[in-house]
Order: C-alpha cells, then sequence, then structure tokens
C-alpha cells in the first residue's frame, strides 16, 4: 500500500491505524496521533516543504520513520523508532521531547543532510538509545539552531550500557544558562574560583545511562562559532558532589571544533574548555606540609600554556601576604609538571605563629596571573602536626606506595571515585603498597586517616 496526504492537510488518527508489512506512506502536512498507532510498515515519511509536525495526545511509535524535508519536522510529542530513523534532509526538532531509538544496530540511525536538535536548557529534548552490550560506534547526528551538524560520537567499547541518553544546547559566550536538570550546575569557575567562561566552548552537553555497567569514548563537537579562537581543547565532566568540574581524563584527542574522550565510565554534565586553561586542573594539586621546622609545599600541573611561573606567597592572618619565593614554569606543556619548594618556618616558630597561610600566584608571560586555593598548617606541639603523608606515584598505573613520616603510625586509607562511592578500603602501620589495577582509569580521592586521632590527609590521584 501506498499513501500520500497532501501539504495542505493534517492527518489525524482518532482511531486505530494499523500499517502492514510493505507499506509505504508519505506526510506532506501534519500528524496527530490521537489513537492507537501499530506501524509494522516498510517507511512513513515525512516529504513536505513546510515545516511539518507530529503531536498529538498518544505517543508517536514508527517502525521506519524518515525526514525529508529541509524546513524540517518537529515533535510535540514522545517519539520512538522501532527500527530505522532516517534523517534525509532537514532537521527533527525535539522541542523539549524524547526521541526513542529501539534499534540497538549502530546503523539504526542515518543521516544524508538531515540532523536532530536538541537545544533546551532544560535538557528536556533528549535522544535515548537502547545500545546494551552491544560493541559498536554509535552517532547522535546532533546540529544546532544554525543547521551546523555538531555529533555526539559514542565508541560504546565494554559493558552493558544500557539506554544512553544525551542531550545538547548552546549558551552565551558567559556559559549561561548553566544547566539546572537532570543534574544542576552551579558554576564554571576556575581552580581560583574565577569565571572561567572566556575559555570555555559555548555549548552543555548531558550524557547519561542506565546499564549495569559500560565504557565509551565520546566525541563532543561544536560549531564554529560556539569555538571561537579556543584550541587544544579538553573535556571536562561536572562532579555533583564537589560541586566541581572534575580533571579530565587523560588521553583526549583535540580536533579544530572537537574532542574525544577514552575510557569514560561516569557520566552527567560535559564541557569542552581550551587554550589549555582547563578547570581546576591549570593547578592540579596543591598541598602544604610541615616538616620539622620547614613548610613543604607540593604542586602540580596537567597542562601550561604560556605559564612563566608561580611567586609563593605567606600569611599569618589572611589580610597581610609576603613574598616567599619565585618558581620557574614550565612555559607550554601538555604533560603533568611536578614542582615543589620548602619554606623557613623559623621566623614563624620564634614569634609563636598559631597557623601560616600559603597560596601561589601563577604568573603568564603577558603577567596575567591568577591565585591557587589557601593551604596552612598548625604550629603548635602535637606531634601529629608534624606528621606528613606520602602518595606516589600520580598518575598511577598499576600501584600507589602510601608513607607516613611517624613510625608505627596506625592509619586507615579509603578509596572514593568521581561520584563519592567507596572503591576500598585498607589498614596501614606507618607505610603500604596498594594494588589499583582494578580500578578504571580516572581520578580518585585517597583519604588517610590516623586511628586514635582526627588527623587526615586527602589526595587525588590519576589512575591511567
Amino acid at each position: 500500500m501506498n499513501f500520500q496526504a497532501s501539504s495542505q492537510d493534517q492527518f489525524t488518527n482518532s482511531g486505530n491505524l494499523k500499517l502492514h508489512p510493505g507499506s509505504s506512506i508519505s506526510f506532506y502536512g501534519n500528524f496527530a496521533n490521537n489513537g492507537s498507532l501499530a506501524d509494522n510498515g516498510q517507511s512513513l515519511t515525512f516529504n513536505g516543504s513546510s515545516l511539518q509536525v507530529i503531536s498529538g495526545t498518544s505517543d508517536a511509535a514508527f517502525n521506519n520513520l524518515a525526514i525529508n524535508n529541509t524546513a524540517g519536522v518537529r515533535i510535540n510529542c514522545t517519539v520512538s523508532v522501532n527500527n530505522m530513523l532516517v534523517l534525509t534532509k532537514g532537521p527533527l526538532v525535539l522541542n523539549s521531547n524524547m526521541l526513542y531509538i529501539i534499534n540497538n544496530s549502530a546503523s539504526a540511525v542515518s543521516r544524508t543532510t538531515g540532523y536532530i536538535v536538541s537545544e533546551q536548557a532544560d535538557n528536556s529534548g533528549r535522544v535515548k538509545w537502547n545500545i546494551g552490550n552491544i560493541i559498536d560506534i554509535y552517532t547522535i547526528p546532533f546540529g544546532n539552531l544554525s543547521g551546523n551538524y555538531i555529533p555526539v560520537i559514542f565508541n560504546h567499547t565494554a559493558g552493558n550500557i544500557g539506554n544512553v541518553t544525551a542531550s545538547t544546547y548552546s549558551t552565551a559566550t558567559n556559559n549561561t544558562p548553566y544547566p539546572l536538570t537532570p543534574v544542576a550546575v552551579t558554576n564554571v569557575d576556575d581552580l581560583s574560583g574565577n569565571d572561567n567562561s572566556a575559555n570555555i566552548i559555548d555549548r552543555f552537553w548531558q550524557i547519561d545511562k542506565d546499564g549495569i555497567d559500560g565504557t565509551a569514548d565520546i566525541t563532543f563537537t561544536a560549531s564554529e562559532s560556539e569555538t571561537g579562537t579556543l584550541t587544544d581543547l579538553l573535556a571536562q565532566r561536572w562532579n555533583s558532589s564537589t560541586s566541581e568540574w572534575d580533571a579530565p581524563l587523560p588521553g583526549q584527542t583535540s580536533g579544530d571544533f572537537s574532542v574525544t574522550v577514552p575510557g569514560v565510565t561516569t557520566f552527567s554534565p560535559w564541557l569542552v574548555s581550551g587554550l589549555n586553561s582547563t578547570l581546576a586542573v591549570e593547578l592540579f594539586d596543591f598541598n602544604v606540609l610541615r616538616d620539622g621546622n620547614y613548610a613543604a609545599l607540593n604542586w602540580s600541573t596537567l597542562s601550561e600554556t604560556d605559564n612563566y611561573g608561580f611567586n609563593i606567597e605567606k600569611s599569618t592572618d589572611l589580610i597581610s601576604w609576603n613574598f616567599c619565593a619565585f618558581v620557574s614554569g614550565s612555559g607550554n606543556s601538555q604533560t603533568q609538571k611536578m614542582y615543589t619548594y620548602n619554606d623557613d618556618l623559623a621566623g614563624n616558630i620564634s614569634q609563636h605563629d598559631e597557623e601560616v597561610y600559603y597560596r601561589l600566584r601563577q604568573i603568564d608571560f603577558d603577567n596575567a596571573f591568577s591565585y591557587s586555593e589557601i593551604k596552612s598548617i598548625t604550629l603548635n606541639n602535637n606531634d601529629m602536626n608534624d606528621v606528613i603523608c606520602f602518595v606516589y606515584p600520580n598518575p598511577a598505573d598499576s600501584y600507589i606506595n602510601i608513607m607516613t613520616s611517624k613510625p608505627g603510625l596506625a592509619c586507615n586509607v579509603k578509596i572514593y571515585n568521581q561520584l563519592g562511592s567507596l572503591k576500598g578500603e585498607y589498614n596501614m602501620v606507618n607505610k603500604t603498597q596498594l594494588d589499583v589495577t582494578g580500578l578504571s582509569s580516572g581520578l580518585y580521592q585517597i583519604v588517610i586517616s590516623a586511628v586514635g586521632s582526627d588527623k587526615k590527609f586527602n589526595y587525588s590521584i590519576i589512575k591511567m
């Protein structure tokens, strides 16, 4: 059977519409499903020349759906496609509705020049694809309102990832509005709490899964205007438990307007930053520990751009800051760099200062600067304050070593992932070596608690 509805008409199903195998239908006007739709047909094509609308009081479940309309098709209800979605030309505008792809084949969605428009700041315009345990490369063919093709490429490499849900929307140049649902983002700040929107692509992505596990390499793509002059792109995931952007996973590959992130196991909101000025990662780690009459400062960066160096500044009242020393930076770097400095505390001890505060002032070659977070040490007679802890190597591949400076000190060690889930708990006396080969790649928090004391050490490590 072949059926055509004229371009001036709306086809309304108020009863029981059944499309039998081999049937082909083309609509040139709108389609309203107010009844029961049983589609087993060969093809159902929206073939108009002006905007067409799929609506109705009932969800629209199609077998094979084709979009062949340069002016586009907008959906005003939930739509599911059981077999094949063919985007020949024009946009399929989700308009705050869910599009379900039931077929778990990577070829279930194809395009010539067509694309899917999500573009809702509440992430309500979503694609939900039943991928399951199929290992393949899935392309979600998003486009923006200007017609730029900005796909999300989801390379499922391991596990049963279940349904993958994706949405994306563009923002103003200050990256507003921030996502509110399904996860609220509160900032795009750098480590110092400064707004970093000038170094961020004007777009957010929301990626979720409902499977029991699953690992994927994800490629995020933006338009040229959204990317601007940003280069050396890195994607970062919002961590709702810390209200910060996680460190970028290692091994990312940057294109002109896209970046591929390998080994993703944890999802949620994502953004892409550029110019190597990644959120909360220009300075990846900064710690200050007391070592006898010295303060041992240790910090590291994951990447640097035009980094002249660091001024170390010191205070006892958080009001007046004094210059301690200058440590040269690495200029431009894409690898982790480690820095150390030992500050003499003799003057503070003789003055009976109770607390000493430190911060880093990172300086570019053009004299632009930003501050790190503030760290402190306490000067008193409690010998636990003299204890220092070492965790290495970082990043780690197979093992991490943990050692304290106090012989016989019993400690409890806990390892948490980026979501705050406990991944391991151990007991140690003075030192230990932990096997981390079973941990997935990513950022972890190690909390070391001295038994019988409120003394704790917190470290962030990257598992390669």
